[in-house]
């Protein structure tokens, strides 16, 4: 029997090993640079302003928890914060995307480069809510009404009302809070005689003995939430912005299904900690601000700008195409994305 030479064996498993240590090195190079692999493990994060956790803003932590934004490969950070200063953030580049649309039309009107690129409500489910002994919105004069902001659409809606009314509004203080939060407590604690709120919160005052004095809905149909950005922003990352559109239009579309309202409700239940019946109803009064499909009616965006060029004293002319820009969503619809 022939035996093999110590020299032969030794090169032949030097070189089976070359091979092998090749193959692994090419494999995982491949691994990595591969776009599907790369981004079924590496979604985009991006940072996503919201105003508070009311049910106007819910289709952003609903989509995020459905998986919708995810299945986009965006990673949603929503951050939490006052209005005017998300604003600024946005411009300076600090934040990806902003989901108050009032404070951003203001912003828009005073020659910031932002844009609307999404709907969530087409028109406000905000109501005005009063002290339990306050019974109707002409004693609010002379008293201090809490809002987020002096320029959002709380803030321009809150004004609305007062005028609507025939209310001296230089005998009527409006406090900017920043946030729902705050407006809470200082409602709790009677430092305002009332506020703006949206459900649950406005069902859940009426339940405890609070006035429902107004609907905003009536006096002024502006926007309240939706998704804004920065065109610089944009310019750079439109995937972030294509991805976010997808998401929150597929979420839409789950919320307006009604075979999911029974989950829906449920999941409202445990998002505010609250009871069914209270999250069916605050749901129901929702549904009549949400937007179908991510779009608001031109007419109302016109009627809109009047309010706010009134209000804010600008004279010069806008049109809806220098608020919004819907191509990102239109690409989304045009693709054939949909509720799955």
């Amino acid at each position: 029997m022939s035996k093999e030479r110590p020299s032969e064996s030794c090169a032949t498993k030097k070189y089976v090993f070359r091979q092998l240590t090749a193959t692994v090195i090419v494999v995982a190079v491949v691994g990595v640079l591969s776009p599907s692999s790369w981004s079924a493990s590496a979604p985009t994060k991006v940072t996503i302003h919201v105003p508070s956790k009311r049910l106007s803003i819910m289709p952003y932590y609903f989509g995020k928890d459905k998986g919708f934004f995810g299945s986009e490969q965006i990673e949603p950070q929503l951050v939490m914060m006052a209005p005017p200063t998300a604003i600024a953030a946005l411009v300076g580049g600090e934040l990806d995307f902003s989901s108050t649309t009032g404070a951003a039309t203001s912003a828009i009107m005073r020659g910031l480069p932002l844009r609307r690129f999404f709907y969530v409500q087409a028109e406000p489910s905000h109501a005005l809510i009063a002290q339990p002994e306050i019974k109707s919105i002409q004693e609010l004069a002379g008293k201090v009404i809490g809002v987020t902001s002096l320029t959002d659409a709380v803030g321009m809606s809150t004004t609305m009302i007062l005028r609507g009314n025939n209310i001296d509004l230089s005998r009527t203080t409006l406090l900017a809070m920043g946030v729902t939060d705050n407006t809470l407590k200082a409602f709790a604690t009677r430092k305002i005689a009332a506020t703006l709120l949206a459900p649950p919160y406005s069902e859940e005052l009426e339940a405890k003995g609070y006035n429902k004095l107004a609907e905003a809905r009536t006096y002024a149909p502006l926007s309240f939430i939706g998704l804004v950005v920065s065109l610089e922003a944009v310019k750079k990352s439109p995937h972030k912005a294509q991805g976010v559109v997808a998401a929150l239009y597929r979420t839409m579309l789950y919320l307006h299904s009604p075979a999911n309202r029974n989950e829906v409700i449920q999941y409202i239940a445990r998002y505010h900690n609250i009871d069914l019946p209270l999250a069916e109803k605050a749901f129901s009064a929702q549904m009549l601000s949400y937007s179908k499909d991510g779009t608001k009616p031109r007419k109302l965006v016109e009627r809109e700008i009047e309010i706010y060029r009134e209000t804010l004293k600008i004279a010069k002319q806008f049109t809806p195409d220098d608020l919004e820009d819907m191509s990102f969503l239109r690409k989304v619809q045009e693709s054939g994305t949909q509720e799955r």
